[in-house]
């Protein structure tokens, strides 16, 4: 059993350097130049919708696309221990292509390098039919400015190209198959000797080594893929992928088995070897989310992650990381707050905590490993705020899931909105988070609890929750048609100061047809703002309640009305019951309800007549009768 030791050290007072901000806290946007993950970034999330941009979390901005909305994936949720992932469909017709993928134009971040690092995570609905099933790519065709690609192929091995498909290799013979969720790593390394230059891993077990000729991938012109070969390439993928991390270094083996141990847990995916982290087992309480950490090997180590790839907590190592020792951290709580309660063995007279605990499973081989730890608001969930004195907040500890807290330490410094805890030594596995003695002067400002909206007899009701208030001017609700451009709907006065929970509510009363997207500004009375999370709604409008026509029946002059097509651009056209056009226009909306006068007196005769309204890819049809 191990026994936990706290060590204080006398030390002059700095900012720590808190910086890596890759997954789990491994590499920056320097090196971690692209990352997709389904809980994030997705242009929708709603179940079963389309997706058209899955955007890029590493802070390079590489989005991928589709603007074709045959070829458009669509976002499912619960697919691995709850998480969502975006699938991709076996449809694999060709005229014109039908195959899913999305795509980012070419972008020198992604090679001219000597090393690369892929992480993937996905789960196969269909390996037969001889697809090349691809994952990731970056080339303009079979090789062809061909950077890399990394898919299922012949015999269900799983393939990788590294500059070219000349040295084409696979983990021959292992196999894989379908439902089953895979995290399957391949690393590159442009200074080793050809035979041992790339490797590829399946849940941290390495299942082929072999060899590369290149000692450098150059710069390729060709664009990033996801789900496909390439875009001319119709082959299916035929699966759902979850995540994907691409580094364009050769990280070491501490950074990969950390990088690992973080999608293990977060997709319950059992790793084979080099299991780090207990925290995500049913029996410690499933701290599944948003796992990082610090660890070392003979290859090198990684010191440091930030908090805001853990959800609020960060660690940086000081000393006594040597080869086999870890620690890493991850929670369980997708929302966080400051609490009154489950406050036990704190000795302070107004005492609160945060919600968010993180179970740290610590791995010492011998000399004790000193750290400094931070607690971020902002990347905790909270909004702008103005802290109180460092020797109010506490960190906590308990060896299990309840019972009373131990106080290991007092704040050490204040920065921003940042609580620091320097030069303190940790040895024992369990829980921790963050306390105040003054919840009062020395807050601990979660306050959204939530913000949801929902749609309900052809409103959205939207319903959002405070935990506290400190100086909370008012909130302003906003919607977009995309997740992207948001404009104003309302404002909503805010209760100011109050430590009790508070409930508020509105509705959009005329919301935008199909999917639209809400998000909450909380702006304080200094003038500062933070948003909340945004939600999406979808309103599937019936024919008659997008357009209908009057007088019906008509002589032929008729009034189209149109409603909740606002800034979008429709065609019009009237069709005879042979299906023959006989009218085509096209229009503008530029309001919530717009009458548009059709004059086709002279060219209908008498009979029922259909009028067709596309807007955005979605058709209405309604009758008009012609006398």
């Amino acid at each position: 059993m191990k026994k936990w030791m706290l060590i204080f050290f006398i030390v002059v007072y700095h900012v720590p350097t808190f910086s890596q901000t890759g997954p789990a806290g491994v590499g920056t946007p320097a090196t971690n130049v692209f990352w997709i993950k389904a809980d994030a970034g997705t242009s929708s999330t709603v179940n079963g919708t389309p997706i058209n941009a899955w955007n890029d979390q590493s802070g390079n901005a590489i989005n991928v696309t589709q603007t074709v909305a045959i070829q458009q994936p669509s976002f499912a949720t619960n697919v691995l221990n709850g998480f969502p992932a975006v699938v991709f469909d076996n449809n694999s017709g060709t005229s014109p292509n039908q195959n899913d993928y999305l795509t980012a134009p070419d972008n020198p971040k992604l090679d001219n390098t000597s090393g690369y690092s892929f992480f993937t995570v996905t789960k196969m609905n269909t390996l037969a039919g001889g697809n090349a099933r691809c994952v990731v790519s970056k080339r303009t065709a079979v090789d062809t400015d061909e950077a890399f690609m990394l898919f299922y192929y012949t015999s269900n091995y799983f393939w990788t190209d590294i500059d070219g498909i000349g040295d084409r290799s696979s983990t021959n013979p292992n196999t894989f198959t379908t439902n089953v969720g895979n995290i399957i790593d391949v690393v590159y390394d442009g200074s080793l000797v050809k035979a041992s230059r790339t490797k590829i891993y399946e849940g941290e077990t390495l299942r082929a080594t072999y060899g590369e000729s290149s000692t450098l991938v150059p710069d390729k012109v060709s664009p990033l893929n996801i789900g496909c070969t390439h875009k001319a390439d119709e082959r299916p993928f035929g699966g759902y992928i979850a995540e994907v991390v691409i580094y364009t270094v050769t990280v070491n083996d501490a950074q990969r088995i950390i990088v690992n141990n973080y999608l293990a847990s977060k997709y319950d995916i059992a790793l084979t070897t080099n299991d780090k982290y207990v925290g995500d087992q049913t029996i410690n309480g499933d701290y599944d989310r948003e796992v990082a950490g610090i660890g070392r090997e003979a290859s090198g180590s990684n010191p440091t992650f930030s908090a805001s790839v853990s959800g609020g907590m960060g660690i940086s190592n000081i000393s006594g990381l040597d080869a086999g020792d870890y620690i890493l951290a991850g929670h369980a709580s997708p929302t966080n707050m400051q609490i009154g309660y489950d406050i036990g063995g704190m000795t302070g007279t107004n005492n609160a905590r945060w919600l968010r605990i993180w179970y740290l499973d610590i791995t010492n081989t011998s000399t004790n490993i000193n750290n400094n730890i931070e607690f971020d608001i902002s990347d905790g969930g909270g909004g702008p705020v103005v802290l109180g004195t460092a020797s109010d907040y506490v960190l906590l500890y308990r060896a299990t899931q309840s019972g009373n807290w131990t106080e290991l330490a007092t704040g050490s410094a204040v920065v921003g909105d940042r609580i620091l805890f320097n030069g303190i030594t940790l040895t024992n596995d369990g829980y921790y988070t963050i306390g105040t003695h003054n919840y009062i002067l020395s807050t601990l400002p979660i306050e959204l609890l939530n913000f949801n909206a929902v749609m309900k007899h052809k409103k959205v009701e939207i319903t959002w929750s405070t935990a506290s208030e400190k100086n909370n001017a008012y909130f302003t609700i906003e919607r977009s048609r995309n997740a992207i451009d948001f404009e104003y709907f309302l404002n909503v006065n805010a209760a100011g100061n109050t430590t009790s929970v508070t409930n508020y509510e509105d509705i959009d009363h005329e919301p935008y047809d199909g999917i639209s997207y809400y998000r909450l500004k909380q702006t304080d009375t200094n003038g500062k703002f933070s948003y909340s999370n945004t939600v999406a709604v979808n309103y599937d409008l019936k024919d008659d309640e997008v357009i209908h026509i009057f007088p019906n029946p008509s002589t032929g002059k008729i009034n189209l009305v149109i409603n909740g097509q606002e800034n979008k651009q429709v065609s019009i056209a009237i069709i005879d019951a042979a299906g023959k056009e006989l009218y085509q226009s096209f229009s503008r909306i530029s309001e919530n309800k717009q009458i548009i006068a059709i004059d086709m007196e002279s060219r209908l005769s008498a009979g029922t007549y259909i009028v067709v309204v596309n807007s955005n890819g979605k058709e209405y049809r309604t009758k008009v009768i012609i006398k």
